[in-house]
């Protein structure tokens, strides 16, 4: 898009319109963030950036540096909430950065399957369902796509991704420089990653895998996703699990929630789901304070009445003071 047929932006921001023309992407000046989370919740970015490749991040960080403005990664908007104000900075939504998946083999015979940061979580399990790649099944109902699911460690009942990742190809906004991780050098934690710092975009996954009867994979993956139907409120858009799962008692996130008897407590347009308590949907129209206080009120009391600290899973972008 030529700078002319952008619109009026911010003057923090005319950098980026002066200088468009370099970048192959895409550039959304003042868009909204509920556009681009799973939560249909946010207010507005200043400049929303879709980089191509490399050398559109490093347009970006030459950007960054000219003009001193803040930035933000996002991927899918799976595990986010972002304020009603929005975000008084750059996102760098990664979607488009890499789509692709290839295919090699190990010296023992397993598969390695490389996947760009940008795929689908959704998207690679109707292609391992296709060609009988059995390893995926763990992330079947995780929303997101892999280059998320590494830096959450995603997973389900059935494992997480630490299980399965071999190498994991990072770029450094900060120092330009791309680096690969080796499974020794990885350090995983239950929903999160220990390993990527602030400011390291992560661009390709490699996970090893085998190779079994297409049939039967599809089938574990179709049963596990039936199964996320039946019990989670995929009707709604939600964050998914709102709570980790408290490491101070054997009582399960959701448990803690219905102890409380806030299953189905709502405020505004924002509820505790009936169908599973540890999930907040959005019933329509909800705003993010209400998402928040509601976390609030069952962290609050789950520390109060039980003794039991509820830590958020979700992420929060922006102001909610």
């Amino acid at each position: 898009m030529a700078p002319e047929d952008l619109p009026e932006v911010h003057s923090s921001y005319l950098w980026f319109k002066e200088h468009s023309g370099a970048f192959q992407g895409e550039l959304r000046f003042g868009e909204p963030l509920s556009r681009h989370t799973y939560y249909r919740i946010g207010g507005p970015t200043p400049l929303l950036a879709l980089p191509k490749g490399e050398p559109d991040i490093r347009w970006i960080r030459e950007g960054l540096d000219r003009t001193g403005v803040n930035c933000f990664v996002l991927g899918l908007g799976s595990n986010l909430l972002v304020s009603d104000s929005g975000f008084d900075g750059l996102i760098i939504k990664t979607s488009r950065l890499d789509q692709s998946i290839t295919v090699s083999q190990d010296l023992d015979g397993s598969l390695l399957v490389r996947t760009g940061c940008s795929v689908a979580v959704s998207s690679l399990l109707r292609k391992a369902g296709q060609e009988g790649w059995a390893g995926f099944e763990c992330l079947a109902g995780v929303p997101g796509s892999m280059g998320g699911v590494v830096v959450m460690n995603a997973g389900t009942h059935l494992g997480e991704a630490q299980e399965r990742v071999v190498t994991v190809e990072t770029f450094d906004l900060a120092t330009l420089t791309k680096r690969t991780w080796t499974r020794k050098e990885m350090n995983f934690e239950y929903r999160r990653n220990l390993f990527l710092h602030t400011g390291a975009l992560v661009l390709a996954v490699t996970w090893k895998i085998k190779r079994q009867e297409a049939a039967s994979v599809k089938k574990q993956i179709d049963e596990t996703l039936e199964r996320r139907k039946a019990t989670q409120p995929v009707d709604y858009p939600s964050c998914g699990s709102v709570f980790k799962n408290p490491r101070e008692t054997s009582l399960r996130a959701w448990q803690v929630v219905d102890q409380l008897g806030l299953r189905g407590h709502r405020i505004g347009n924002a509820q505790f789901s009936e169908k599973h308590s540890n999930f907040i949907v959005n019933l329509g129209a909800a705003r993010a304070h209400d998402v928040r206080a509601l976390i609030q009120l069952a962290q609050s009391r789950a520390q109060s009445e039980l003794g039991i600290r509820l830590e958020e899973e979700v992420h929060f972008l922006g102001s909610f003071s």
